[in-house]
């Protein structure tokens, strides 16, 4: 494990969940810029005069303090550094999920510097109400690829061949894409122009949106080791016809 000096340095953060710890305190989990995802106690945070009420808050952009050598540091400073992103509806929904992601899938006290302004820009496309989809299948493919676990978008991994956009693949999770053929019946199967958009990050059509949704969902799957995600579990309740084309036509999916 990194070894970290006793005081850190003030450093940004995104508050990813916070949780109670005591009477008075509570324990929250930060996307920090420089240390990557922490954990830390907040004292005193639950009283109604703590200087931290109305500050850990999600999506609020933060300076913070933490201390110690322990897994759990003390979090001695935080505040705002400009006005907190807004989301609503569906984009709020995108946001939890793009937290539970970082929870789930980074390491503690791994540093993931070039991951962290994507997740800024991310939550800034959201607040905008950009086309959200795209947002989010741009930040699966830099977390996964952060995590040891890139996607492959450029070459049939059977022949060496570039993608063709215009044929049918089939990606396998732990291999990448391979041209479909009927000896096999498991992977997701995609065209070669959704995964050219999707490393490209072009314009996506209806149908490279369903196919690229299913990829991500697929290979995150295969990481997360059975792992359910929440945020994906509160949308269905949310909207118990997700499936339909009409919901579709309304609401994001992720």
């Amino acid at each position: 494990m990194t070894t970290f000096p006793r005081r850190f340095q003030n450093q940004s953060a995104f508050l990813l969940q916070h949780r109670p710890y005591s009477e008075t305190s509570l324990l929250v989990d930060l996307f920090t810029e420089k240390s990557g995802r922490i954990t830390a106690i907040a004292k005193g945070a639950r009283r109604l005069k703590s200087s931290y009420r109305g500050v850990l808050l999600p999506f609020q952009p933060l300076s913070v303090l933490f201390t110690g050598k322990g897994d759990v540091k003390t979090l001695t400073g935080a505040e705002p550094v400009r006005s907190r992103i807004i989301l609503s509806r569906d984009h709020l929904m995108c946001g939890f999920y793009l937290n539970e992601l970082i929870l789930k899938m980074l390491y503690r006290y791994d540093p993931y510097e070039t991951l962290y302004p994507v997740y800024e820009r991310a939550l800034d496309e959201l607040s905008r109400k950009s086309d959200a989809e795209f947002t989010l299948r741009r930040f699966e493919k830099y977390l996964l690829e952060q995590v040891g676990y890139g996607l492959h978008l450029q070459r049939d991994m059977s022949t060496g061949l570039p993608i063709d956009e215009h044929v049918v693949y089939r990606y396998l999770p732990e291999v990448g894409p391979i041209v479909n053929n009927s000896s096999r019946s498991d992977g997701v199967l995609i065209h070669g122009d959704a995964l050219i958009a999707l490393d490209q990050e072009e314009v996506f059509t209806e149908r490279v949106r369903r196919e690229l949704k299913q990829l991500n969902r697929t290979v995150l799957a295969t990481h997360l080791q059975g792992k359910p995600l929440n945020s994906r579990r509160m949308f269905a309740q949310l909207y118990p016809g997700k499936d339909s084309a009409e919901t579709q036509a309304k609401h994001v999916e992720f």
